[in-house]
């Protein structure tokens, strides 16, 4: 990814030295802008794979290995559960609406649909995934009053304190995606408005 971002600015920073015929440059811009993202995309895809599977495997523990009786617990399962319903449903919103970009109509005729796309992104990975994370949390300790009938007080710090890691772990390692993923986009737009400047001049 790093490589061919680097390779995108290398063209780009080419194309501005050339002001005779700049048309094969932006072409090339264009097509690693898509290649990008595409592979952006394709990260979604695998966020859905992974998301798909967690569900699964929480779900299929909840049915048939643990079954809980207390209202307050269901509540939690809920909250995890649906959870990871929302972000997989957000997901596949996200590509349906990258699906609507067309790169080379955006670069030439400065399509909305890029910026429509970039703030929903933002928000789903800002406020949104906080949520969601907020709420599995939350879910994950209303299962703590009916875990601590079936184990001891030390078994139960120890899930609890084992939560608090992994949660950590896991946001950071979600911060970073997300940090990636937004600077790749911020990017690519930038460079497809450069582009746009520089047809409007050449018309």
């Amino acid at each position: 990814m790093n490589t061919d971002f680097n390779q995108l600015k290398d063209l780009w920073d080419e194309s501005k030295k050339n002001q005779v015929s700049p048309t094969p440059d932006i072409e090339d811009l264009i097509q690693l802008a898509q290649k990008k993202m595409r592979g952006t995309v394709r990260s979604q895809w695998i966020t859905i794979l992974v998301l798909t599977i967690t569900f699964l495997v929480i779900g299929a523990f909840f049915k048939y290995e643990v079954h809980f009786k207390h209202t307050i617990s269901r509540v939690g399962i809920a909250l995890m559960l649906g959870g990871l319903v929302i972000r997989i449903f957000l997901e596949l919103i996200s590509i349906f609406l990258s699906g609507k970009i067309n790169l080379t109509e955006t670069a030439l005729k400065s399509n909305h649909s890029k910026m429509s796309y970039l703030r929903f992104r933002k928000i789903m990975n800002g406020p949104v995934t906080v949520s969601i994370v907020i709420l599995y949390s939350i879910g994950f300790y209303l299962l703590t009053p009916e875990f601590s009938l079936y184990f001891s007080t030390a078994m139960m710090v120890l899930i609890d304190l084992s939560y608090i890691l992994a949660a950590v772990i896991f946001i950071w390692s979600i911060r970073k995606a997300v940090k990636k993923e937004m600077t790749i986009l911020n990017e690519v737009i930038h460079i497809q408005e450069d582009i746009l400047g520089k047809s409007e001049q050449g018309l």
